[in-house]
């Protein structure tokens, strides 16, 4: 438990570092000696993943922040997948924000987003394969890395849906409660995590932690419902 509440600080100090009223409360805990993933860690939570985010050799490196806009030069690593029962994968690949704001996604074309948060930018994506496919089957778009930081997408019955940075052995309730948690005066409980297109149920974020082990390009979908 102890362990737990220092690495939801870091976090906090780590995400927040604009909030004075939090930076007050970190400043009486103990800290940890936590740092940003270097790439061999990166590789444990992405199996197979290559040593870089890089298009080729003109990819300049682009400092980046998962709660600023993407902007020209930025490098994503994503998959997308069609479907949710039997989910298909119809991209994988490393994508660079060109001059105009745009990532190339092979033959489903250009997805314009430059000046958008990567909330927005997955929405964008999703909507290029959705006209292109014309399917009405849903869409999951998975953002491993940009410029190298690996993150967890956060969305559905949440304050503001965003994207962090994947600490290594981060849980989905410190995730959840570093964006701030659900929404004012939601009774709901139930929470979906997304992996290879697929999603899976549980009845509460502590399940969820008993259960499963967050990695990068993992989305947690808190349901409104449920």
């Amino acid at each position: 438990m102890r362990s737990s509440s220092l690495l939801l600080a870091a976090l906090l100090g780590l995400v927040f570092p604009a909030c004075s009223t939090v930076k007050n409360v970190v400043s009486y805990i103990p800290m940890p000696n936590l740092k940003m993933p270097s790439m061999r860690d990166v590789a444990k939570l992405i199996p197979g993943m290559p040593e870089s985010d890089q298009v080729d050799e003109t990819d300049p490196e682009v400092p980046f922040n998962s709660r600023n806009p993407l902007q020209t030069g930025h490098t994503l690593r994503l998959e997308v997948y069609e479907g949710s029962r039997d989910p298909s994968r119809v991209f994988r690949g490393i994508v660079m924000v060109d001059d105009s704001g745009n990532i190339l996604l092979g033959e489903a074309g250009y997805a314009n987003v430059g000046g958008k948060k990567l909330p927005q930018a997955a929405e964008a994506i999703t909507s290029v394969f959705r006209v292109r496919a014309l399917t009405s089957r849903p869409v999951t778009v998975h953002i491993f890395s940009v410029e190298n930081t690996p993150v967890i997408g956060i969305n559905g019955d949440v304050q503001v849906p965003e994207y962090l940075p994947a600490f290594e052995d981060i849980t989905v309730k410190q995730a959840v409660v570093v964006t701030g948690g659900r929404r004012a005066k939601s009774n709901a409980r139930g929470v979906y995590i997304a992996r290879e297109g697929q999603r899976r149920f549980f009845t509460s974020l502590d399940h969820a932690d008993e259960d499963w082990n967050l990695r990068a390009g993992d989305v947690i979908t808190l349901s409104p419902d449920i």
